[in-house]
C-alpha cells in the first residue's frame, strides 16, 4: 500500500531549519558588518529571507500530488518565513516572536510609499485558513483555488523581498 506523505503532522508547530548561510547580500550597510551582533542580525534576516523559496517549491510539488492542506500550510510558512526577515530588519531583533498579530505585522509591510493593508489581510486570512486545516469538516479545496493561492503568495513574497532589499540600501 502506497503511503500518503503530507506535512499535516506538523501544523502546531513550525520548527526552525534556518541554515547558516555565509552570503552576503546587501541587506545590511556596509558599516554593520563590522561588528559582530550586525553579522549575525545580517545572517539572521538571510536565514529568514531563503527559506520562502524553499517553502513555495515545497508547496508546487505538494500542489502536484494534490496534498493540498500540506501546501497551504507551506505558503503559510513562507509568508512567515519572509514577515519574520522584515520584523528582524525593522526592529533589530535577533529573535522574532514565533508568531505575529495583524498589529505587528501591518507596520512591518505598510510603509509611506508602498500600502500594506492588501498583504496584511491575505496574511491574515491564510493564518486563518491554516488555523482552521485541522479540523475534519473543512471543505476540501480545489485546485484552481491552490493555484490562485500559489500565485499570489508569489506575488507578495517577491513584493516583500524588493522592500527588504530596498530598505537595505537606505
Amino acid at each position: 500500500m502506497a503511503r500518503n506523505w503530507s506535512i499535516e503532522a506538523h501544523c502546531n508547530h513550525q520548527v526552525d531549519f534556518t541554515p547558516r548561510l555565509q552570503d552576503h547580500d546587501n541587506f545590511m550597510p556596509a558599516e554593520s558588518n563590522h561588528a559582530p551582533a550586525y553579522h549575525m542580525l545580517h545572517t539572521t534576516i538571510l536565514d529568514y529571507h531563503h527559506h520562502p523559496m524553499y517553502h513555495l517549491k515545497l508547496a508546487a510539488i505538494m500542489r502536484n500530488h494534490h496534498q493540498f492542506k500540506a501546501c497551504l500550510i507551506l505558503c503559510d510558512w513562507a509568508l512567515a518565513s519572509m514577515i519574520k526577515a522584515l520584523y528582524i530588519y525593522k526592529y533589530h531583533a535577533v529573535h522574532p516572536p514565533k508568531e505575529l498579530t495583524m498589529n505587528e505585522i501591518l507596520p512591518i509591510v505598510h510603509t509611506d510609499t508602498e500600502p500594506g493593508l492588501d498583504i496584511a489581510l491575505f496574511i491574515g486570512t491564510i493564518q486563518h485558513i491554516f488555523s482552521l486545516a485541522d479540523y475534519p469538516y473543512d471543505q476540501p479545496i480545489q485546485l484552481n483555488n491552490i493555484e490562485k493561492l500559489l500565485q499570489r503568495t508569489e506575488e507578495i513574497l517577491d513584493e516583500l523581498a524588493t522592500r527588504l532589499k530596498d530598505d537595505s540600501s537606505e
